[in-house]
């Protein structure tokens, strides 16, 4: 991978690192703020969030695929930077919502943009190896949200999350302007996916899985405080479901180039259902737990994206925009759910019904038609 290639990876996981990381910050900031949100308004923060992100799937997709992938995510990183400091101005739980739904609109455009952009500069054997280090996003910000975002709410207040998060947005908006990425192939021409392929089958077991991890990133850090964990040991615990994400997005290509995308699908999002349910045992056995979480959901990752890249071919923007359309519904559809087991019945009774979900998403993946 040359030094053009390098720095394509490096922006477009930065991209990806800040929409993930604002989602992530309510689930942490929520327990520090003024504003003193009840477990169903958190629910209701996290369910526009992601409403907004869902609605912008389908045309971040086309736009990426028509008008260049590059464009579309520095406009969307704008749009982040206002919305994240809306959200840290808040005066009353009804503009945070509003907040909330802003950042889920801008954040949504992020990642068709950024799997169009590789897609179209990475083929054959290179995609899933560059989809494994644009990956690391992901983990980096759920290890740095419990590691980072206590400490600065504790130090500076919750506010200052948000607009550290606007602050990062905006500059890393910045550092597209001299990017100048290649024509994009059949730029103006980019069908959309039909639904009657595979990505159906991606969009329908994605949703389950992604119902599963929503859950557990939204809820997990509150469920190590109810079981008795202190705010350092808290956000450790969380920090450890991603930790061993890194070195797992990093060896996940050559995993996925060794088994295939379907067979790693299948594998890891049965053994990564097996171990959210495994949560319910309690304090005892959460840490070790976590850490196979974190390396186990961090395969899945590079595999989910590889998958739509290679089923979407030269229209990878509009494929993976329509497969993370389900995706991110789930995440609209998980935290109301979620609240309303945690409230009647309990976090135990949570992670068994979020580890069968991940489970249903193993049995829907063996549909896949081979795609390597």
């Amino acid at each position: 991978m040359g030094p053009r290639k390098a720095a394509l990876v490096a922006l477009a996981s930065a991209s990806f690192f800040m929409s993930y990381f604002s989602r992530l910050a309510w689930s942490i900031a929520s327990a520090y703020s003024d504003l003193r949100p009840t477990v169903y308004q958190n629910g209701v923060v996290f369910a526009l969030f992601f409403a907004g992100y869902v609605a912008v799937q389908i045309p971040a997709g086309v736009l990426s695929d028509k008008i260049g992938p590059a464009r579309v995510a520095s406009a969307a990183l704008l749009g982040l930077a206002g919305a994240s400091a809306l959200s840290g101005l808040a005066p009353d739980m009804e503009v945070e919502y509003a907040a909330s739904l802003a950042m889920g609109l801008a954040a949504g455009w992020i990642y068709p943009a950024t799997v169009k952009l590789l897609s179209s500069e990475f083929r054959g054997g290179e995609l899933p190896v560059a989809m494994g280090y644009y990956s690391l996003a992901w983990p980096l910000s759920v290890v740095l949200s419990g590691l980072a975002l206590p400490a600065v709410s504790i130090s500076l207040g919750w506010r200052w999350d948000y607009y550290i998060i606007a602050a990062a947005s905006a500059a890393l908006a910045l550092a597209y302007v001299p990017l100048r990425v290649s024509a994009v192939v059949g730029a103006g021409q980019a069908r959309r996916p039909s639904l009657g392929n595979g990505v159906a089958v991606v969009s329908a077991a994605g949703f389950l899985f992604f119902a599963a991890y929503w859950t557990v990133t939204l809820y997990a850090y509150k469920y190590f405080l109810d079981i008795g964990l202190n705010d350092y040991y808290a956000g450790l615990a969380y920090s450890m479901t991603a930790l061993l994400g890194i070195p797992a997005t990093v060896a996940a290509g050559y995993v996925i180039r060794r088994l295939g995308v379907k067979r790693t699908l299948v594998a890891f999002e049965g053994i990564y259902g097996a171990l959210v349910a495994a949560l319910a045992a309690g304090p005892a056995t959460v840490f070790p737990v976590a850490a196979a979480m974190g390396f186990v959901r961090f395969v899945i990752t590079p595999a989910n994206s590889t998958a739509v890249s290679k089923i979407g071919g030269e229209s990878a923007g509009s494929a993976a925009g329509t497969a993370n359309l389900f995706w991110q519904l789930s995440g609209a559809v998980a935290p109301p759910i979620a609240s309303a087991i945690v409230a009647t019945i309990g976090f135990k009774a949570l992670w068994i019904f979020a580890g069968a979900l991940s489970a249903a998403s193993a049995a829907i993946y063996q549909a896949l038609l081979d795609v390597e």
